[in-house]
């Protein structure tokens, strides 16, 4: 079952980035805010179907979290943050 959800937000992944390529500047940020829920959503999904073996593996998703909080604890910790650029 899970092999069957993740198989159908694999093909949504695929036809929203089209989409997002497709669209005009200016109109993307509703696509890559369903891109972005799609991506968490396949990470979820894989790190249940990871902790069900025998090792966790760390995802590209959750590696990109983690160097994001890195750069803004960074920012923040040397006065500049996202809000000032």
């Amino acid at each position: 079952m899970a092999d069957d959800r993740v198989s159908k937000l694999r093909a949504l992944e695929e036809l929203t980035l089209e989409s997002i390529r497709a669209a005009d500047p200016d109109k993307r940020s509703a696509l890559i805010g369903q891109y972005r829920a799609i991506l968490a959503e396949l990470a979820e999904l894989s790190g249940e179907v990871a902790a069900s073996g025998s090792d966790v593996q760390r995802t590209g998703l959750s590696d990109f979290e983690r160097r994001l909080a890195e750069r803004q604890s960074g920012a923040h910790a040397s006065g500049r943050s996202a809000s000032r650029r």
